[in-house]
């Protein structure tokens, strides 16, 4: 992900900010957006990134953007399962489950900007959910 498409989706999300906690920003307060990518999707179908939106009046903020890119025909049973696993986690953002969810006190991402309209890939940005370390420091679940 580029410098310009990160701000792009940026600019895509700010209208949620406020309905999830997050600062409410104008496009035009934006100065810098810094990417980093943080997971590679199954197969090498896409990124996971930290989005950094850097601002005069506060903080930075952070949040997720998830960039699918996918086959436009799935040729194995395999990547035909990866699609529909994309697929329904764009449905479940969109559609309003992690907000319900997060009405009943589970810790879950919200989302931001969910665009479906790709013929070969699904574009969802989130808030950050912020973890932490395992009892002995590990990042690792095992």
């Amino acid at each position: 992900m580029n410098k310009a498409t990160a701000r792009l989706l940026v600019e895509r999300c700010l209208s949620r900010f406020s309905d999830v906690g997050l600062p409410q920003l104008e496009a035009s307060s934006i100065q810098d957006v810094r990417i980093k990518p943080i997971a590679t999707l199954w197969a090498g179908m896409g990124q996971v990134y930290d989005v950094t939106i850097m601002t005069a009046a506060g903080p930075p903020t952070s949040i997720v953007a998830k960039q699918v890119q996918m086959p436009r025909r799935c040729t194995s049973i395999g990547d035909q399962r990866k699609k529909d696993s994309y697929d329904v986690e764009a449905a479940f953002y969109s559609r309003g489950h992690a907000e319900r969810l997060a009405a009943a006190g589970c810790a879950e991402p919200l989302p931001l900007y969910v665009d479906t309209s790709q013929a070969d890939g699904v574009t969802i940005c989130m808030t950050k959910l912020e973890g932490q370390r395992g009892c002995r420091g590990e990042t690792d679940a095992f």
